[in-house]
């Protein structure tokens, strides 16, 4: 997952954080909960979560696959 993030206005500040006009992204864990929620309701910035496909595909891929049933040899 990452998190990218675009200001509307290049250089506001909100999270101890300079934003840019060019979206940025951040890694997973970069914020906490708390600080993502506050970017998230802060107008001035777009603040996109985006998840990986690929490992949505494996979990799917996963619950698909039948279930390995283990023998006694």
């Amino acid at each position: 997952m990452a998190i990218i993030i675009t200001s509307r206005n290049d250089g506001f500040r909100r999270g101890g954080i300079a934003h840019s006009r060019i979206p940025v992204a951040y890694p997973d864990g970069h914020f906490t909960a708390d600080e993502l929620a506050v970017l998230q309701a802060e107008p001035l910035l777009m603040v996109e979560v985006v998840i990986d496909e690929d490992v949505i595909d494996e979990a799917i891929n996963a619950v698909k696959k039948p279930p390995v049933n283990k023998t006694k040899e």
